[in-house]
């Protein structure tokens, strides 16, 4: 954030926005303010804050943008119109709690600026960072998600090889299974790289060959097109 930019205090109280009466933003600035807040000790256990912004005159709105050490970035496009501005703050624990404050009973008010000659919006924003922040950690969840399964996976093996099972049969005995099911039941499904189908989309020579009814193969992708 720019050392010489304007700071603008509010504090949350019982999940309430208050503020001193300084109504000193100025419409068009880029860069140029930043909200510092501070809060009572509920919004101490969030493991992420962020904050939105509205203009009410003209209705744009802001990316969540991350408050960080207390304080954010007011984005450029939220102070392209004078008027009232309102500014939500969200606290996150984790995927298990958010609280969220009131509707500001007495917005910000932007102040008409002097003419402009030009449309200078940031290059990278706060918001833009959120954005890629919040996606890193879906995909940290994800792999995290896909190492469970695969060691639960691993367990359920090792404890039928433990047990005296042949794996071979095992799996022999979901494959027929799977066949079973899917002929009465399913439609396509594809177990252990083996393709299976039902009866309304494929007829049966014999337990391992299948006619499909409609089916055609796209040579550039290798791919085949089952159905209508």
């Amino acid at each position: 954030m720019p050392r010489n930019a304007r700071t603008h205090d509010v504090r949350i109280v019982d999940r309430k926005i208050t503020y001193p009466r300084n109504d000193r933003w100025v419409q068009n600035c880029v860069r140029g303010d930043v909200l510092r807040v501070a809060w009572d000790d509920e919004w101490d256990y969030m493991t992420d804050i962020v904050a939105i912004f509205v203009n009410a005159a003209d209705g744009e709105r802001s990316n969540p943008i991350e408050v960080t050490s207390g304080q954010c970035e007011i984005p450029a496009n939220v102070l392209l119109t004078q008027g009232r501005l309102f500014v939500t703050i969200i606290g996150y624990l984790g995927d298990e709690q958010r609280i969220v404050t009131q509707k500001m009973e007495r917005p910000f008010l932007i102040n008409e600026s002097g003419d402009v000659y030009d449309t200078l919006l940031p290059e990278v924003t706060e918001d833009v960072l959120w954005k890629v922040l919040s996606a890193c950690r879906d995909i940290d969840e994800t792999i995290a998600q896909a190492l469970v399964l695969a060691r639960e996976a691993q367990a359920i093996i090792d404890a039928i090889h433990s047990a005296g099972f042949d794996m071979d049969s095992v799996m022999e005995a979901i494959g027929q299974l799977t066949n079973r099911l899917t002929r009465e039941s399913g439609d396509i499904w594809a177990v252990m790289d083996v393709l299976y189908a039902s009866f309304d989309v494929a007829g049966y020579e014999d337990d391992e060959t299948a006619i499909f009814k409609a089916a055609s193969m796209d040579e550039e992708t290798f791919t085949l097109m089952i159905g209508e």
